[in-house]
């Protein structure tokens, strides 16, 4: 894994603040050295030749951060995962489209026998 940099602090903004080590691009994915993730890289900022990242944390618990170094991760970082729901969830979804199906064609007619 390589080396992002060090967690200084937490901004007023919510988001931690990491002397970076190395250059990492946005959207990257922070783990600690277990291998927990701590959050993603926001935002490089501040000067060129020592810059700082901005992360927005992935963790409740950011004073267990504060003081550590942190990695880039190898994984990718999942975004907009698909979900599958249970069956009750399906059925419930069905029968919500055959109502509005319904509300589309207007009342139903009785049948003649």
């Amino acid at each position: 894994m390589q080396e992002a940099g060090t967690v200084l602090h937490l901004a007023r903004s919510g988001r931690l603040i990491i002397k970076a080590d190395s250059q990492v691009p946005d959207g990257k994915l922070l783990v600690d050295e277990g291998g927990r993730r701590a959050g993603k890289v926001m935002e490089t900022i501040g000067p060129v030749a020592s810059p700082y990242l901005s992360v927005q944390p992935m963790t409740d618990r950011v004073e267990r951060v504060v003081g550590t170094k942190l990695y880039v991760s190898d994984s990718p970082l999942r975004e907009n995962v698909e979900r599958r729901f249970s069956s009750q969830h399906e059925r419930r979804q069905n029968k919500f489209q055959k109502r509005s199906s319904r509300e589309q064609h207007g009342p139903r007619r009785p049948r003649n026998r």
